[in-house]
């Protein structure tokens, strides 16, 4: 249980930071005199910029649990590989696209719907993909400190 928790703490904590990192870079980027959490969409909702900015954390620290407790899919050993991924990519795509669409970072059409989907999909893929790679590199070192035992 206390490893769970600290799952769901690190997982809160980490997407508030990154949330944090990406909104100030780029309110640096658009060379923005003040500080915006979201896109103007997303602000423009709230009467005071400090309402924009809690509902920004919020937001960010529930973006970062999807991600925390997803990933603890891999964890269950009995599990095939290819059942793990498609429940982590379920777990992801399912908690992630309704709190991007809350945090105003596309509009709800269908057209902004596809076109984040495939930029998801592409993303979730190269990240597997490199897991994949480093995970089966790591196989083959411990492959052949063993047979060099032997």
């Amino acid at each position: 249980m206390k490893k769970y928790f600290s799952y769901i703490i690190s997982g809160i904590s980490l997407g508030e930071f990154y949330g944090l990192i990406i909104s100030l870079l780029f309110s640096y980027i658009y060379d923005l005199n003040n500080y915006v959490p979201s896109a103007p969409t997303f602000t423009n909702h709230f009467t005071r910029p400090l309402n924009a900015v809690l509902v920004s954390v919020i937001l960010w620290g529930l973006m970062g649990l999807v991600f925390s407790l997803g990933a603890l899919v891999f964890k269950i050993e009995n599990w095939s590989l290819r059942k793990r991924t498609i429940i982590n990519f379920i777990i992801y795509y399912c908690g992630f696209t309704p709190l991007a669409i809350l945090a105003g970072w596309f509009p709800l059409n269908l057209i902004n719907w596809l076109v984040f989907t495939v930029i998801f999909v592409m993303i979730y893929l190269i990240i597997w993909f490199i897991n994949f790679y480093s995970i089966k590199q790591d196989l083959k070192k411990i492959n052949r400190k063993l047979n060099d035992k032997l």
